[in-house]
């Protein structure tokens, strides 16, 4: 018995949300574990700061760092990042 393509996507819909807020819940438990103020050293300077915030800052520089390597190793090879192409299953 095949399923309507309604029905597949409002699965979709629901397994998104859920993740989501899986995602959600996890983080939230990390920001109340980790809101008191934390120091830190690093190259000789002395900061403070909460330490979700610091986790996040340390997080999002990785991200961008990562972006950057990425985005000039392509650039260096003279092409745009390929974007994996997406197949499509089609019921018959």
């Amino acid at each position: 018995m095949k399923k309507s393509a309604a029905m597949e996507e409002k699965k979709n819909q629901i397994m998104f949300w859920v993740i989501n807020g899986l995602i959600a819940l996890i983080v939230l438990i990390f920001i109340i574990q980790n809101r008191g103020p934390v120091q830190f050293n690093f190259l000789g300077l002395r900061l403070e700061g909460y330490g979700f915030l610091v986790f996040l800052i340390i997080f999002l520089l990785g991200f961008f760092g990562g972006w950057l390597w990425s985005h000039f190793r392509h650039q260096k090879k003279g092409k745009k990042p390929e974007k994996p192409e997406r197949q499509s299953y089609d019921e018959e």
